[in-house]
């Protein structure tokens, strides 16, 4: 999954096992509706998919393009977006910080969960008030080729709204009456808060930084698992209720329009691609081919771990999957092999925070469609500093291994390394179809991903013959629903970006920040800075705040911007990895059933080599624009 983030568990089934009710009768009537929800999402990524393939090889073969594409994919994005990200919610925390609330029992782990979900109920709500005075201005809209009213695209998001709420109040069900009366009033607190702010605003009274008035509710909402999502989204709600500065018809209009690029019709794509490769075993069959290659070597297992998440990380897109995948298969060999989970853990999520740049890779995909950056300049720009991060962590598991004694793998056997390479090469084609259509200028990122999913199908189904109903529905299912979210949160992060820039934010950052005297110090702060935000929200909602504040300002310095982007990139997913508060440590840590405090110490240490490798690629810009300029892309 994107978000790096482990959902709580939030379903209706485990909800009632956590409280006792298993006499009570399942929620049929929701079962159903997030069924419908589901179903429609799929089709409309299925649908998408055929216009969008059908699109680029008309264009191509044909000279000819679908005039009305672009009023269809508006509306295919919505459904995407609003359906899938309510329907994912049901299923799980929906993209959350969860490690608080997991930690407490009892009665104190039943007040934050409601004091969460109100706080999220609260953010819907506020967008649904504002939602029909939105709507009625966008029906008076026509799209431009379709003709018919832009009220078939907007309204997804008032369906999605609503079906945020009654999933919130579905959980809340589940819950002791006094712990939701205790979240219940916590939250209205911070709404009268609000209004008093409001208030204090108007008159005069109160004239500080609101971001800093704004940051205490931001807190409580990340450690009570609200969605990141949703915190970013209240957090430009509540600056314009603070100040005043828009109306309330801004909430709907900002969350909409913060998913109005074809861009970003590529992420559901890449996340198919990835869930398909899980589900058909093609994954695996790649990684068993890397484990033969370098398994044999001092610390070998390591290392193909390593390469296998380096690997991997150019189909799937998502950190979570990557990780997901390839440690399940590689749990057992490790195992088998004496290697501790403390160790291969550490090993994972390091290797899952390398993987960043490596294309296709959502966070590049997302810079790309807030900056001015090219996503195939992004993708091939990334190549490199990953191989240089992925070195510097082999260097580590070999100074670790023979330090600490251990095993190689498996004998290295020629013919069986080489009997596996023809079940792991179409496999492998894959990144190979993504980067090449958008280097030889067959297609455009979003087409690119398209053709990958086509292959990846028709591979699974002729080739390897692993997918099957079933198998194809998880696949197009999960990676809908997970997208979905992915894509709220960047519809979250367009709001705040409207208060940030309303609010001169940005500009006085950037003053502080050029202060500096040379590049060098701008981008090792800038390093630092990313890798803390990182740290705190996650890799997308880091880049989302600090890339169009500080990217301008690198280009000032005569920073190439092109080298930042991969640097800020890398920066934010080695914070998100990084111990004791980064998301996706722990993520990596549930999924090699590993101890969190004992895999510290060998996680701080495989992260100290990849901020080494990042400084290296801080230092040599040439590592990174040396490949767009020898493709002509930069």
């Amino acid at each position: 999954m994107s978000e790096d983030l482990r959902p709580v568990a939030w379903t209706a089934d485990e909800l009632r096992a956590h409280r006792g009710c298993t006499g009570w009768k399942a929620p049929v009537l929701l079962d159903r509706l997030a069924f419908s929800v589901e179903l429609v999402t799929v089709l409309a990524l299925i649908i998408n998919i055929a216009i969008t393939s059908g699109n680029a090889l008309g264009r191509y073969f044909f000279d000819y393009a679908f005039a009305w594409s672009t009023d269809a994919w508006a509306i295919l994005i919505s459904i995407i977006t609003f359906l899938g990200a309510a329907a994912y919610y049901r299923r799980g925390a929906g993209m959350a910080y969860t490690a608080l609330v997991e930690r407490s029992g009892g009665v104190w782990r039943e007040i934050l969960q409601a004091c969460g979900l109100v706080i999220f109920l609260g953010v819907n709500l506020m967008a649904l008030v504002a939602y029909p005075a939105f709507l009625a201005g966008q029906t008076a809209l026509v799209m431009p080729v379709l003709g018919i009213s832009g009220a078939y695209t907007v309204m997804w998001l008032g369906i999605g709204l609503v079906l945020f709420a009654i999933f919130s109040l579905e959980k809340l069900a589940f819950l002791h009456v006094r712990a939701i009366a205790i979240g219940a009033a916590i939250a209205s607190l911070i709404a009268v808060a609000a209004l008093v702010l409001r208030w204090a605003y108007a008159t005069g009274v109160v004239e500080m930084e609101p971001f800093i008035l704004v940051l205490p509710a931001l807190v409580l909402a990340f450690l009570t698992a609200v969605p990141i999502a949703g915190i970013l989204a209240l957090a430009g709600m509540l600056y314009f209720l603070y100040t005043g500065d828009a109306t309330i018809v801004l909430f709907p209009s900002s969350l909409q329009y913060g998913v109005n690029s074809f861009i970003l019709l590529a992420i559901p794509f890449f996340m198919l691609v990835g869930t398909l490769m899980e589900v058909t075993g093609m994954a695996k069959r790649m990684i068993d081919a890397v484990q033969e290659w370098v398994g044999h070597w001092s610390g070998g297992l390591l290392i193909a771990e390593v390469v296998g998440m380096y690997v991997f990380s150019g189909v799937s897109g998502s950190k979570g999957a990557d990780m997901a995948t390839v440690g399940s298969v590689m749990k057992q060999p490790l195992r088998d092999y004496g290697y501790p989970a403390t160790e291969s853990v550490a090993v994972l999520a390091a290797a899952a925070a390398m993987g960043e740049t490596i294309p296709p890779s959502l966070a590049l995909l997302v810079l790309g469609s807030i900056t001015t950056l090219s996503i195939g300049s992004l993708f091939v720009a990334g190549i490199i500093p990953a191989a240089i991060l992925a070195i510097a962590l082999i260097i580590a598991v070999l100074i670790r291994s023979r330090l600490h004694g251990f095993h190689k793998g498996p004998p290295f056997n020629l013919r069986r390394a080489l009997m596996s390479m023809p079940l792991a090469i179409p496999a492998f084609m894959v990144p190979v179809i993504v980067v090449g259509g958008i280097v030889g200028g067959v297609a455009s990122p979003t087409e690119s991903a398209t053709f990958a999913v086509i292959y990846g199908f028709v591979v699974a189904l002729l080739f390897y013959r692993s997918v099957g109903m079933r198998s194809g529905w998880v696949a197009m299912r999960d990676a809908t629903l997970i997208a979905g979210m992915v894509l709220f949160m960047i519809c979250g992060a367009n709001l705040l970006s409207q208060a940030i820039v309303t609010d001169g934010l940005g500009r006085s950052l950037a003053a502080e920040f050029s202060k500096l005297q040379s590049p060098d110090a701008f981008m090792f702060l800038s390093m630092v800075v990313m890798i803390i935000i990182g740290i705190v929200l996650e890799g997308l909602p880091a880049l989302l705040i600090g890339a169009p504040i500080l990217l301008p300002i690198a280009t000032n310095f005569g920073v190439d911007p092109l080298q930042f982007g991969i640097m800020i990139t890398m920066a934010t997913g080695i914070g998100v990895f990084l111990p004791p508060v980064g998301i996706g440590y722990y993520v990596a840590c549930a999924i090699g059933e590993s101890p969190v405090n004992e895999t510290m110490r060998p996680s701080f240490v495989y992260n100290v080599f990849l901020i080494l490798g990042l400084v290296v690629v801080i230092l040599f810009p040439e590592l990174t624009v040396w490949l767009p300029h020898y493709f002509g892309l930069h």
